[in-house]
C-alpha cells in the first residue's frame, strides 16, 4: 500500500502553470530579432531548437513535480498481523484392553472408531499440544506432548490391541496422562478418558488418580464407550476364521461420573455408536477453545529520498544546459 503522510504539500503544484506561463511570455519578449539573408538557415535553425528552447521549462516543472512528491513523504507501507495463541495441552488416554474389539460401531470396533474419531480431533485443532496414553493391564505413553501432527496421526492410526493384556487399569491411564501434563506450561490443561470397561487392574486407584489430577489444575472429560448390554464380539473359528457371538462387558458408569466430577466436568458422556462419540468430541472442542490474540501492526519503507534523486538530476541536466551546453545561434 502507498500513502502520503503530508499531502497538502501537493498545493505546490499550482505553481507550475504560473511558472511555464512566467518562461513562456518572458521568452517571446525577450527573443532578438534577427536579419538572416538565407531563409533556408532560418528554417534549419528553428526545426532544431524548437523542442529544445521549451527543454528547460519542461525540467524546472518536473523537478517542482518530484520535490513535492517527496515533500509529501510518499510510504510504501506493509500491514502486518501478528497472532498469539494460548494452546489447550491434551492427554488422549485411550483403553486398549481385549473388550475393545466388540463390533457395536458397525463396520467398526470400538478401537477403530475411537481412534478415527481422535485423529479428527487432533486435527481441527493446529495450535494445541498432544500427548498419546494407552492402557489395558498396563499404561504407555506413545507420544509425549507434541505438535508435530504427522507423528500423532501415524502414532494412532497405528494403535493395536495387544494380546497378552486383556485387563484395565484406568487408574494407571490417568496417572500416566498426568504425568504427562503436570510440568506444562499451558493455561488449559485437559485429559480426555476413553474407556469401555471397568477398573480391574493396576497400582493406583481411578478415584484417587482423578484427585492427583485435579491437585494439578488439569480436567478431565470421561468418555464411556460401547453398548452396556449383549454386543457381537470376535473370536477364531479353527475352520471357519472369524466369528462373532453375543457377549456381555462390565461398564462401571458411576466410576466415570465420578471421575468426570473430581476432574470438573460434571458427569462422564456415553457413546453407544460412532456418530455419539464425535458429538461427544465436538462438544469438547468447543468448550477447550484456543485463545488467540491478535494485534495489526504496519511497516512503512521511506521513499521520499528517491524522489529527491531524481529532482537533483534532473537539476543536474538543466544547469548543464545552461552553462556548458548553452544553445546560441550562428
Amino acid at each position: 500500500m502507498y500513502n502520503f503522510q503530508y499531502p497538502l504539500w501537493f498545493l505546490l503544484l499550482l505553481v507550475i502553470p504560473f511558472l511555464v506561463w512566467h518562461d513562456i511570455y518572458f521568452y517571446k519578449k525577450k527573443t532578438p530579432k534577427i536579419n538572416f539573408s538565407n531563409i533556408g538557415l532560418l528554417k534549419l535553425i528553428q526545426k532544431r531548437s524548437s523542442f529544445l528552447r521549451f527543454l528547460p521549462i519542461i525540467l524546472k516543472s518536473l523537478i517542482i513535480v518530484f520535490l513535492t512528491i517527496a515533500l509529501s513523504r510518499p510510504r510504501h507501507t506493509l500491514e502486518r498481523h501478528e497472532q498469539t495463541t494460548f494452546g489447550v495441552d491434551i492427554a488422549l488416554v485411550i483403553d486398549v484392553s481385549g473388550s475393545m474389539r466388540a463390533v457395536d460401531f458397525r463396520p467398526m470396533n470400538r478401537m477403530e472408531a475411537a481412534k478415527q474419531i481422535a485423529m479428527n480431533f487432533i486435527n481441527r485443532r493446529p495450535n494445541d499440544r498432544f500427548s498419546i496414553v494407552t492402557f489395558a493391564t498396563y499404561a504407555n505413553t506413545l507420544v509425549p506432548l507434541t505438535n508435530d501432527f504427522n507423528v500423532l496421526n501415524t502414532v494412532v492410526s497405528g494403535i493395536s490391541i495387544p494380546l497378552t493384556q486383556d485387563a484395565t487399569a484406568i487408574g494407571n491411564g490417568l496417572a500416566i496422562g498426568t504425568l504427562r501434563l503436570k510440568d506444562s506450561e499451558a493455561e488449559s490443561r485437559v485429559i480426555i478418558l476413553l474407556t469401555d470397561g471397568e477398573n480391574n487392574a493396576g497400582q493406583i486407584d481411578p478415584i484417587t488418580a482423578a484427585e492427583i489430577a485435579r491437585s494439578f489444575g488439569i480436567r478431565i472429560y470421561a468418555i464411556g464407550i460401547g453398548s452396556t448390554g449383549p454386543v457381537d464380539f470376535p473370536f477364531q473359528h479353527p475352520v471357519f476364521g472369524t466369528q462373532y457371538r453375543q457377549v456381555n462387558i462390565g461398564f462401571d458408569i458411576e466410576a466415570l461420573h465420578r471421575i468426570a466430577e473430581i476432574g470438573g466436568t460434571h458427569r462422564a458422556a456415553m457413546a453407544r455408536n460412532t456418530e455419539e462419540l464425535q458429538q461427544i468430541f465436538n462438544e469438547i472442542d468447543i468448550l477447550e477453545r484456543t485463545e488467540i490474540h491478535s494485534n495489526v501492526y504496519f511497516e512503512h519503507k521511506e521513499m521520499f529520498i528517491y524522489y529527491i534523486y531524481i529532482a537533483l538530476g534532473l537539476l543536474f541536466i538543466l544547469i548543464l544546459m545552461r552553462t556548458i551546453f548553452r544553445i546560441s545561434l550562428p
